[in-house]
C-alpha cells in the first residue's frame, strides 16, 4: 500500500495539466536526502573507475570533473530505492500520470564547482526520438539551487505555446539535444535542497553552468504510465520497473 503525504494539491494538478509543471519546496525528508547524497558520491566513484578502465574522460554526456550524467543506477547504491519507490514519488505519479506507473529512468546530473557545463532547452521526450505516451520527471534538488550554480529553468506551456514533441538537434561535441532556440527565460527554480521540480516529458527545460565554488547536484527520476517500446526494436526503452498498479505500490 502507499501512504498519501498530502503534499500534492488540486492547484498542483491543475498547473501540471495547464502549464506542464509544478514546484514543491523542501518536501524530501532529511533521511532520504542524505541517502541521495551518499548514493551520488558512490556512483561518481564507480563512474571514475569506468572512465579509468576505458582510458577516457568522457562517457556519453558525462565529462570528468565538469559534469556527470549517471543513469539507470538506482539499484547500485545503498538504499536509493527507498526514495525512488517511496510514498512521495507514488503521490506525484498518481497526481500526474495516474494510478499505474513504471520507473522509466533515473539519473544524477552533477555540475562540478566552477566547471559545470550548461544544458540547452530540451524536452526529455526529445532524447527518445520517437512518439510515445508522455511521462513525468521529478527533478530533485540535492543541494540548494540558485541561478549561480545552474538550477533548472522550465518553460510553461502557455509561454512557449507547445505541448507536443518537437524535433531536436544534437550537438556532436557535448551530446546535448536542443529543441528550442528562442529567448524566453522560463521559470527559474531557486529552491532549497530537498525541493522538487515536477514536469512533463514534453515540457521544455534547461539549466545553466555552475559558476560557484561548490558542487551542484540534482537527482532525476522519471515514471511512465506504461512501458515505452522502441518502435525499431520492439523492445522496452530504458527501464520498465513496475511501481504502481491501481494506485498501490507493486512489490517485486
Amino acid at each position: 500500500m502507499t501512504v498519501s503525504t498530502g503534499i500534492i494539491t488540486e492547484d498542483h494538478k491543475k498547473q501540471f495539466v495547464e502549464e506542464g509543471y509544478f514546484i514543491l519546496e523542501k518536501v524530501i525528508s532529511e533521511e532520504h536526502l542524505q541517502i541521495i547524497r551518499d548514493a551520488c558520491d558512490h556512483l561518481i566513484d564507480l563512474m571514475h573507475q569506468e572512465m579509468d578502465r576505458l582510458g577516457t574522460d568522457h562517457i556519453h554526456i558525462s565529462h570528468r570533473g565538469k559534469r556527470y550524467h549517471i543513469a539507470k543506477k538506482y539499484d547500485q547504491a545503498p538504499r536509493l530505492d527507498e526514495y525512488v519507490f517511496g510514498d512521495l514519488m507514488a503521490e506525484i505519479c498518481k497526481a500526474t500520470i495516474g494510478d499505474t506507473a513504471y520507473l522509466f529512468y533515473d539519473q544524477y546530473v552533477v555540475k562540478a564547482a566552477e566547471k559545470g557545463i550548461k544544458f540547452s532547452w530540451h524536452q526529455d521526450s526529445g532524447y527518445l526520438g520517437f512518439r510515445h505516451r508522455p511521462y513525468v520527471t521529478c527533478w530533485a534538488a540535492v543541494d540548494d539551487m540558485t541561478v549561480e550554480n545552474g538550477t533548472v529553468d522550465v518553460l510553461p506551456y502557455s509561454t512557449i505555446g507547445v505541448r507536443s514533441l518537437v524535433e531536436h538537434i544534437q550537438d556532436p561535441e557535448t551530446g546535448d539535444k536542443t529543441g528550442y532556440f528562442g529567448k524566453e527565460p522560463g521559470v527559474t527554480a531557486v529552491v532549497p535542497a530537498g525541493s522538487l521540480a515536477v514536469f512533463s516529458s514534453l515540457t521544455f527545460h534547461r539549466s545553466g553552468a555552475n559558476t560557484t565554488d561548490k558542487m551542484r547536484r540534482a537527482y532525476v527520476t522519471q515514471y511512465s504510465p506504461a512501458p515505452i517500446i522502441d518502435p525499431e526494436t520492439q523492445e522496452p526503452k530504458h527501464l520498465v520497473v513496475p511501481f504502481l498498479k491501481d494506485g498501490d505500490r507493486v512489490v517485486s
